[in-house]
Protein backbone atom coordinates (compact mmCIF):
# COMPACT_ATOMS: atom_id res chain seq x y z
CA UNK A 1 0.00 0.00 0.00
CA UNK A 2 1.41 3.42 -0.78
CA UNK A 3 1.77 5.56 2.10
CA UNK A 4 1.20 9.69 2.08
CA UNK A 5 5.00 10.25 0.05
CA UNK A 6 4.26 7.26 -2.37
CA UNK A 7 6.35 4.43 -1.26
CA UNK A 8 5.34 1.25 -0.04
CA UNK A 9 5.77 -0.09 3.79
CA UNK A 10 7.87 -2.52 4.61
CA UNK A 11 4.71 -4.13 6.08
CA UNK A 12 2.63 -4.25 2.47
CA UNK A 13 5.98 -5.60 0.72
CA UNK A 14 6.54 -8.54 3.20
CA UNK A 15 2.79 -9.72 2.65
CA UNK A 16 2.52 -9.06 -1.35
CA UNK A 17 5.94 -11.12 -1.46
CA UNK A 18 4.07 -13.86 0.62
CA UNK A 19 1.34 -13.64 -1.92
CA UNK A 20 3.42 -14.21 -4.56
CA UNK A 21 5.49 -17.44 -3.38
CA UNK A 22 3.69 -20.68 -4.97
CA UNK A 23 1.03 -22.40 -2.76
CA UNK A 24 1.40 -25.67 -5.15
CA UNK A 25 4.89 -26.74 -3.89
CA UNK A 26 4.48 -29.27 -0.63
CA UNK A 27 6.02 -27.72 2.55
CA UNK A 28 9.30 -29.25 4.44
CA UNK A 29 6.92 -30.77 6.93
CA UNK A 30 4.67 -32.27 4.31
CA UNK A 31 7.22 -33.61 2.03
CA UNK A 32 8.68 -35.37 5.59
CA UNK A 33 5.52 -37.08 5.87
CA UNK A 34 4.96 -38.47 2.78
CA UNK A 35 8.36 -39.70 2.80
CA UNK A 36 8.32 -41.28 6.81
CA UNK A 37 4.46 -43.03 6.02
CA UNK A 38 6.77 -46.49 5.63
CA UNK A 39 9.00 -46.04 8.66
CA UNK A 40 7.30 -47.88 12.27
CA UNK A 41 6.80 -51.40 12.83
CA UNK A 42 8.42 -52.27 9.15
CA UNK A 43 11.55 -51.25 10.51
CA UNK A 44 11.97 -52.37 14.10
CA UNK A 45 10.40 -55.83 12.99
CA UNK A 46 12.71 -57.20 9.72
CA UNK A 47 10.65 -59.61 6.92
CA UNK A 48 11.00 -63.00 8.03
CA UNK A 49 13.76 -65.06 6.91
CA UNK A 50 14.25 -69.62 6.73
CA UNK A 51 17.53 -70.67 7.88
CA UNK A 52 17.67 -73.94 8.34
CA UNK A 53 14.12 -74.48 9.05
CA UNK A 54 14.25 -71.80 11.07
CA UNK A 55 12.10 -68.81 10.82
CA UNK A 56 13.86 -65.61 12.32
CA UNK A 57 12.59 -62.00 12.26
CA UNK A 58 15.69 -59.48 12.67
CA UNK A 59 14.70 -57.18 15.49
CA UNK A 60 16.17 -53.24 15.71
CA UNK A 61 15.64 -50.37 17.84
CA UNK A 62 14.78 -47.21 15.23
CA UNK A 63 15.22 -43.51 16.17
CA UNK A 64 14.56 -41.04 13.67
CA UNK A 65 14.76 -36.84 14.79
CA UNK A 66 14.13 -33.79 12.37
CA UNK A 67 13.57 -30.48 13.03
CA UNK A 68 13.37 -27.02 10.83
CA UNK A 69 12.82 -23.50 11.08
CA UNK A 70 12.08 -20.33 9.40
CA UNK A 71 11.97 -16.76 9.56
CA UNK A 72 9.13 -13.76 8.44
CA UNK A 73 11.54 -13.64 5.37
CA UNK A 74 10.88 -16.52 3.92
CA UNK A 75 14.27 -18.18 4.74
CA UNK A 76 13.93 -21.62 6.16
CA UNK A 77 16.33 -24.47 7.30
CA UNK A 78 16.10 -28.09 8.51
CA UNK A 79 17.60 -31.33 9.32
CA UNK A 80 17.29 -34.80 10.92
CA UNK A 81 19.00 -37.88 11.33
CA UNK A 82 18.58 -41.85 12.49
CA UNK A 83 19.46 -44.67 14.43
CA UNK A 84 19.13 -47.98 14.09
CA UNK A 85 20.64 -50.93 17.06
CA UNK A 86 19.96 -54.28 16.18
CA UNK A 87 18.73 -56.28 19.29
CA UNK A 88 17.95 -59.44 18.09
CA UNK A 89 15.78 -61.73 16.51
CA UNK A 90 13.11 -63.95 16.99
CA UNK A 91 13.48 -67.67 16.23
CA UNK A 92 11.25 -70.44 15.85
CA UNK A 93 10.37 -73.92 14.63
CA UNK A 94 7.39 -74.73 12.86
CA UNK A 95 4.41 -74.50 15.23
CA UNK A 96 6.78 -74.13 18.49
CA UNK A 97 6.95 -70.77 20.03
CA UNK A 98 9.42 -68.20 19.09
CA UNK A 99 12.15 -67.12 21.15
CA UNK A 100 14.35 -64.46 21.56
CA UNK A 101 17.63 -64.27 20.61
CA UNK A 102 19.66 -60.85 22.24
CA UNK A 103 22.26 -59.76 19.57
CA UNK A 104 25.23 -59.54 22.82
CA UNK A 105 27.82 -57.10 20.64
CA UNK A 106 24.95 -54.58 20.51
CA UNK A 107 23.84 -55.75 24.05
CA UNK A 108 27.48 -54.74 24.97
CA UNK A 109 27.71 -52.06 23.80
CA UNK A 110 25.29 -50.51 25.07
CA UNK A 111 25.25 -51.68 28.34
CA UNK A 112 29.04 -51.04 29.25
CA UNK A 113 29.08 -47.07 28.91
CA UNK A 114 25.71 -47.37 31.30
CA UNK A 115 27.25 -50.02 34.27
CA UNK A 116 30.19 -47.13 34.10
CA UNK A 117 28.06 -43.98 34.24
CA UNK A 118 26.17 -46.36 36.79
CA UNK A 119 29.74 -47.05 38.84
CA UNK A 120 31.04 -43.14 38.39
CA UNK A 121 27.55 -41.88 40.00
CA UNK A 122 27.63 -44.57 42.86
CA UNK A 123 31.35 -43.22 43.40
CA UNK A 124 30.79 -40.06 43.55
CA UNK A 125 28.12 -40.77 45.99
CA UNK A 126 30.04 -42.34 48.45
CA UNK A 127 33.13 -40.03 48.00
CA UNK A 128 30.58 -36.99 49.44
CA UNK A 129 28.66 -39.35 51.98
CA UNK A 130 32.85 -39.65 53.48
CA UNK A 131 33.31 -35.73 54.03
Amino acid sequence: MPTETGSVSPESARSSRQEQRPSAAPSVPERLAEQLQSLGVARTFGEPLQVGGDTVVPVALVQYGFGGGGDADGAAGGGGGGLALPLGAYTGRGDGPATFRPNTVALLAVLIPLVWTAGRAVARVVRAAKK
